[in-house]
């Protein structure tokens, strides 16, 4: 089988969870939905095209190894908006602050400091999504590319790389990190018993693993709407590439 794996590190990121009131948690790990959200800003995807968007949703398995789970810290956050009214809407961040109803709103928002991963995507029998047309677009993305949030830019290439393998566990440990991605995971350590996180449903997976719980399963990226998932979880020996 062919397997897409690529590398995701950024000084600083967030992996928000269900976002309720004042208080904006984060995982310790990206998400299948920021997983497919990045490969869609890469591929030039825009948030309406929901068919799209369902596209990647269906055609893709993914799998996320988190290679340094680096440190959460608290981020108090003020931010100015409109009232909400009906049939009002903005098309830029720069006409919302020419309202003259702005009102501040407080949140407490989760980040992760030097958190460092490697993701495999590979093909749904059904699928119909080309891994080398997304391999090409993560060496040449159409749209920024941040992890999680808009002002966390990558700090590393994504250096993304067709690896066959029988299975997505033969493709992680067959990746070679290159010098950058090393020195990096020297300076933050590497995990001694990475975590690996895929899909509920991937045919020939390991049985030992743990069932989690997210909603991050996209069904509109227009209505900002998600489903409830199950993903698995095993924790594996570290081993340096």
């Amino acid at each position: 089988m062919r397997f897409l794996l690529f590398t995701l590190y950024a000084p600083i990121g967030s992996f928000g969870e269900i976002a309720v009131g004042e208080r904006r948690m984060g995982w310790a790990r990206p998400g299948r939905s920021a997983i497919l959200g990045l490969v869609a800003a890469a591929l030039g995807i825009e948030r309406g095209d929901d068919d799209a968007h369902q596209a990647l949703e269906t055609g893709l398995y993914y799998a996320v190894r988190t290679d340094a789970a680096g440190r959460p810290f608290i981020d108090y956050h003020t931010a100015q908006t409109p009232e909400a009214r009906r049939a009002r809407s903005f098309a830029t961040r720069r006409e919302e602050l020419a309202a003259d109803d702005l009102n501040t709103v407080l949140s407490s928002r989760e980040w992760r400091s030097d958190a460092c991963y490697t993701v495999a995507l590979w093909s749904r029998p059904e699928g119909t999504v080309a891994l080398d047309a997304v391999s090409e677009a993560l060496r040449q993305p159409r749209f920024a590319l941040y992890l999680g949030r808009k002002s966390a830019p990558l700090g590393l290439p994504l250096d993304p790389d067709i690896i066959q393998a029988d299975t997505f566990m033969d493709a992680f440990a067959a990746r070679q990190r290159n010098k950058e991605e090393e020195t990096v995971l020297e300076r933050m350590g590497i995990a001694e018993r990475p975590e690996i996180a895929f899909d509920h449903d991937t045919p020939g997976a390991p049985a030992e693993a743990r069932i989690e719980r997210r909603r991050d399963a996209v069904t509109s990226r227009t209505r900002w709407q998600f489903m409830d998932r199950a993903e698995r979880v095993v924790v594996t020996r570290g081993q340096r590439s």
